[in-house]
């Protein structure tokens, strides 16, 4: 029996001394692997997509996961929160007060 692949190669990003591998489904930050969970990596991967670009809760929340939901603000507020803490620099990802976020490199 053979088992057809149809998979769609997307890049790797680097920012810095950030490295995103969406195929290998790591994260690298100055040479030490972090471990994310699915909803964390996915939202890290949008925002670095995008740096400098302020990405609201809403676009966030439909772009990762696939839905538009009311008072989602909180549930990416959540993940943002998680994601800095564990990538010990809170810089990297800004908050723009009513606005949304943003990846600086």
């Amino acid at each position: 029996m053979s088992v057809q692949m149809n998979i769609k190669r997307q890049p790797a990003i680097q920012r810095g001394c950030l490295t995103i591998d969406p195929q290998r489904y790591t994260v690298v930050l100055a040479g030490e692997e972090i471990d994310l969970y699915p909803k964390e990596f996915d939202v890290l991967y949008l925002l670095v997509q995008y740096p400098g670009w302020v990405l609201s809760p809403e676009q966030i929340y439909e772009t990762v996961w696939k839905e538009s939901v009311a008072g989602c603000e909180y549930v990416v507020y959540n993940v943002i929160c998680q994601l800095r803490k564990k990538l010990k620099n809170p810089d990297l990802i800004q908050t723009v007060v009513g606005r949304g976020y943003r990846f600086v490199e």
